[in-house]
């Protein structure tokens, strides 16, 4: 039996492993009775290999620790702000101004120069990285983010 210190069991890694293999091989009523053990409240009403999946989250946080304080912070806020306006807005990072983002696009290359509180492109001023987005593919629905790929770097344009 592990050994239980401040809410953290020390499950030995090899020890770990086999429980996490094991969980898919456990009836419903098991799966429901270990949700008792590890969470010390009644399951929710999930599909299986949702509550797989958070069985295996908590054996492995019981084992390792946590998430860190400012972790928890974090979310906490993040759900606080979700109730509120109903999203949560992601990383948003503002490039600094002389940062130049280059693309080549259908064979012509596109350099847009970042301003203080705007873009430059081909001596014009623009808002935005969309507006740029949309006059260079003429789709509406582009995103300038996207276009330029920094959506996967964080970037989100203030709202």
């Amino acid at each position: 039996m592990p050994e239980q210190t401040d809410n953290t069991t020390t499950v030995p890694p090899s020890s770990l492993v086999r429980k996490l293999a094991g969980l898919p091989n456990l009836t419903n009523a098991q799966l429901h009775q270990l949700w008792r053990d590890l969470y010390k409240r009644e399951p929710p009403k999930l599909s299986r290999p949702h509550l797989i999946r958070l069985l295996a989250w908590r054996i492995q946080e019981l084992a390792c620790g946590g998430l860190e304080p400012e972790v928890r912070d974090r979310l906490k806020r993040s759900i606080t702000t979700f109730r509120a306006r109903g999203r949560i807005p992601g990383k948003i990072i503002k490039p600094k101004v002389g940062v130049l983002f280059d693309r080549l696009w259908r064979g012509r290359r596109y350099v847009v120069v970042v301003r203080e509180n705007s873009f430059e492109w081909e001596g014009r001023i623009y808002r935005s990285l969309t507006a740029i987005a949309k006059v260079i593919t003429g789709n509406k629905t582009m995103s300038g983010p996207r276009f330029f790929g920094l959506e996967d770097a964080g970037y989100e344009r203030k709202r």
